[in-house]
């Protein structure tokens, strides 16, 4: 690790560019082998850095996915090209909506004691299945007289067992409540398919009592979701979304509209939304916004897609907006500027740091002006930080400053000088436009107007009147 320090800093004597590219490149070549091998053994890569990896193994009990991983942990470290990799199991989950690193929620698994005492290392988790139907009972099959005790126990902590980091529930407002009726609506439909989840796996046990399940729908079997997915647990969650949440998802929207309508702004941005160091979109209608974000998160589960695109065109229809208009297309509020290679000084953990989407969140929802580091905690140094982005942004203005110029016909890039136009008469543009350059600081200055770095404040303010 500290050779890699050594290796990436600029201010390190016989500090050479080419050799940290190279070593990068084969870092990617090493990464990459290492998803293609988990694929082979029948993996599911859900998501995945040098830092850790996010498996989905089609497995639906703790047990057997646990003695899956390490089998393949075992395989791959027979070979020869991945014996320096230190894979370790880290957490599972029993369910899990999956949208982006920043995106996500489900029930947490309850993993055994041997594990829990024998866990070090943060570089790998493993998810236990997929976005709808991944999960497994915490108990043995064959406690069968401890089951209705252990259901009992189980419906009361599934709540405690939920985790939800939803970053675009920051961006709804305070106002009507609408975070906490999204974080609601979300932990309903994830508790309720979980329940169904773990009485459909009792249901299908080994030697339990056959019942006849109930008739599928016509939407169910048109259903295009995972061929693992249980049939009973789709049923449910398409029956859960055309009934319950529909009418509760109805009865919080007019009470969200009810209490904005009078305030709200047709055309300026409204106050009432937070303004955080990714926001980009000029939100002003918070029903409309609250409508996207839930429809979009429980779109997740590809098994009740078509009844959230009815719920969704019949909730569009409440606030007058159209199905196929652009206010109706979800669009995530949150710009994403991804630091690379963020070292911390006390645990030596590199990871990349998103600046924009991995704030610090206080007790009472607010995001602190400070990131933490992900393995130890300790606060990263917000003035290292600071120069690391004004080096950055000096390097895309001199990108934007030398870059060359390419045909908008045959996209050659124009070699001489003086010609106007290219040989075959299309005009030359830019290759890094002026829009996204001014996108880009924009979200600098974000950065810096919430974390308070005056410095980047005054260079960025200095680039745009030099450019005006």
């Amino acid at each position: 690790m500290h050779f890699y320090r050594w290796l990436r800093s600029p201010s390190s004597l016989l500090y050479d560019p080419a050799l940290h590219r190279t070593l990068l490149n084969m870092m990617k070549k090493i990464f990459l082998q290492l998803v293609a091998e988990f694929k082979r053994l029948g993996s599911s890569v859900i998501c995945g850095n040098f830092n850790r990896l996010i498996l989905c193994t089609k497995k639906r009990h703790i047990d057997d996915a646990i003695a899956y991983v390490e089998y393949i942990t075992n395989s791959i470290h027979s070979k020869e090209i991945f014996h320096s990799l230190s894979i370790t199991f880290s957490r599972c989950w029993e369910f899990l909506l999956w949208m982006d690193p920043a995106n996500y929620g489900g029930v947490k698994g309850k993993l055994p004691s041997s594990l829990l005492y024998g866990e070090h290392g943060n570089e790998k988790k493993k998810k236990k299945d997929g976005e709808e139907e991944d999960g497994s009972e915490d108990e043995d099959e064959d406690e069968e007289n401890q089951g209705e005790d252990e259901e009992q126990d189980g419906e009361d902590d599934v709540e405690d067992s939920i985790e939800s980091n939803w970053n675009i529930m920051q961006y709804l407002p305070q106002t009507a409540s609408c975070q906490k009726y999204f974080l609601m609506i979300i932990s309903a439909y994830i508790a309720a398919v979980y329940h169904s989840m773990k009485q459909e796996l009792r249901r299908n046990a080994p030697g339990a009592t056959p019942i006849k399940r109930r008739g599928a729908t016509q939407a169910s079997q048109q259903s295009t979701g995972d061929v693992s997915a249980l049939p009973g647990l789709i049923t449910f969650s398409q029956e859960y979304v055309s009934s319950e949440l529909t009418q509760s998802f109805f009865t919080i929207t007019q009470k969200i509209q009810k209490k904005v309508s009078s305030t709200r702004s047709v055309t300026l941005p409204s106050e009432m939304f937070p303004v955080l160091p990714g926001s980009h979109l000029p939100l002003n209608n918070p029903a409309l916004e609250f409508i996207k974000c839930v429809c979009q998160v429980l779109s997740l589960d590809a098994s009740i897609v078509n009844q959230v695109n009815k719920l969704k065109r019949d909730l569009l229809r409440l606030v007058d907006v159209g199905e196929f208009s652009e206010d109706a297309q979800f669009c995530d509020p949150c710009k994403s500027y991804i630091l690379p290679e963020v070292i911390c000084h006390h645990c030596n953990f590199c990871r990349d740091l998103d600046l924009c989407k991995d704030p610090a969140v206080s007790q009472d929802g607010s995001v602190l002006p400070q990131w933490f580091c992900s393995n130890c905690q300790a606060q990263y140094d917000t003035e290292s930080i600071e120069m690391a982005l004004v080096e950055a942004l000096q390097k895309k203005l001199m990108s934007y400053t030398l870059q060359d110029l390419e045909c908008s016909k045959c996209k050659g890039v124009k070699e001489a000088n003086m010609p106007i136009y290219c040989r075959c008469a299309g005009d030359f543009n830019l290759t890094f436009t002026t829009k996204s350059f001014t996108e880009q600081v924009e979200v600098f200055r974000n950065i810096a107007a919430h974390y308070n770095m005056n410095f980047l404040l005054e260079t960025i303010d200095w680039v745009l009147s030099m450019n005006a």
